[in-house]
């Protein structure tokens, strides 16, 4: 709300090309070398460059398509298969909504203890937590989506348990520790190794976090190597 295409300077904080996710994900630039900005587009509100580069590569196997022209998010058919994507889309240690809903994700000790059960609160805190939970009342927001919740359940003849917590006031963000910090993305193994004179690894491993490095993309684990170990050589790349 608010922002236009010709707006300049918003949403494009992680474009910095020192930091990894701007290195990732490079973001475009308009014509005097300014950022574009990846402020929220589509029915779900797409935001910043690390959620429009990995949308891009999955629809057409580049990152440089949506971040190039973040626009087409806001009026092509992307615009609702963005919300399908953010929804299906696992970022830990953040489970994806649709894992909440049916059942994937469940709970264990730490995030019960910071208030994260599963319902309607808590993929407010997926979508949009930073700004809306953890607080000591329920902010204007999420009581919004509670709302608009409420109205399309009966709408469409659907009961909410009387049990279901539809907010996330109190809620603390998901952690390291919780289970929806799932093994997803390569990372160096900084491990020690009895098979190398430094001791080192040369190896990745699967973490809980974000990387560049997704277990999802044929050769990212070459790539992981590769890039946390450039003086070496990879001499059996059998992906």
């Amino acid at each position: 709300m608010g922002w236009t295409e010709e707006m300049r300077g918003g949403y494009n904080g992680e474009c910095n090309p020192d930091v990894w996710q701007g290195q990732t994900w490079p973001c475009g630039t308009f014509d005097n070398g300014e950022f574009k900005s990846y402020f929220g587009r589509g029915a779900k509100q797409l935001s910043y460059n690390y959620n429009y580069g990995p949308f891009s590569d999955a629809m057409f196997g580049t990152v440089r398509t949506l971040l190039d022209n973040p626009e087409m998010v806001a009026d092509t058919w992307l615009n609702l298969s963005s919300a399908v994507f953010f929804f299906v889309y696992p970022q830990p240690p953040k489970p994806s909504m649709l894992h909440v809903i049916d059942g994937t994700w469940q709970p264990n000790q730490a995030d019960l203890n910071n208030g994260l059960v599963p319902g309607f609160g808590v993929t407010t805190q997926i979508i949009n937590g930073g700004v809306e939970c953890g607080g000591s009342v329920e902010v204007a927001q999420s009581l919004n989506r509670i709302k608009y919740y409420k109205e399309m359940a009966n709408y469409l003849g659907v009961p909410i348990e009387d049990t279901e917590i539809l907010g996330c006031k109190g809620m603390k963000q998901f952690d390291a520790a919780g289970a929806g910090a799932v093994n997803i993305y390569w990372e160096q193994d900084w491990g020690w190794s009895s098979e190398t004179p430094d001791g080192k690894a040369y190896a990745c491993q699967l973490v809980g976090y974000q990387t560049p490095h997704s277990a999802f993309k044929f050769r990212d684990y070459t790539k992981c190597v590769e890039a946390n170990f450039p003086n070496i050589e990879v001499i059996n790349d059998v992906d």
